[in-house]
């Protein structure tokens, strides 16, 4: 008899702790999908102010090297990696920074014939970058890895409304 959702892993709960310890009492095989949006290595520092006292909170995307950001993902992705079910579904969102590293250490986690696709999401137009003027081309897209478990994975394909223009062509309802 399959379990349902909730008998696997507790859904109406907030894990609050360190990302690798928390992920280590998970149990195998019980995930469907995930999506991370792990730190870039960056090599920056962020601030935000947040809520109505305007706390500030902090993060540090600072590594000693790209192989330093690599080492510090690996275990984190190896446990994500075991927590996927069979037929599920692994995004991993990064940039320019390390996405070609983080391929890499992918490949080598969850196999190169689990590959799907890379997926280029845009960021920023290129006319009006700052980056434009400079002698570069601007870093206007973020890269999401993804990856399967299996060759049977479950599939639901992006989809959008048609419009009304579209509809009105046709003659029938279906």
């Amino acid at each position: 008899m399959p379990k349902n959702r909730s008998s696997v892993i507790d859904t109406d709960i907030i894990y609050c702790g360190d990302c690798l310890d928390q992920l280590r009492k998970l149990p195998n095989t019980c995930v469907d999908l995930i999506y991370i949006d792990p730190p870039f290595n960056s090599n920056r520092n962020y601030e935000v102010f947040w809520g109505e006292t305007k706390e500030k909170r902090a993060f540090e995307d600072r590594h000693a090297s790209t192989q330093a950001y690599i080492e510090f993902m690996r275990p984190r992705c190896v446990e994500l990696s075991r927590m996927l079910k069979d037929t599920g579904s692994f995004y991993y969102h990064c940039d320019w920074h390390a996405s070609h590293y983080v391929k890499v250490m992918l490949d080598q986690i969850l196999g190169e014939n689990s590959f799907r696709n890379e997926i280029v999401w845009k960021r920023t137009p290129f006319s009006g970058s700052s980056k434009a003027r400079a002698r570069q081309y601007p870093r206007s897209h973020d890269v999401i890895l993804f990856y399967t478990k299996s060759d049977k994975w479950t599939w639901n394909g992006p989809t959008s409304p048609y419009s009304e223009k579209y509809l009105k062509r046709f003659k029938w309802d279906d």
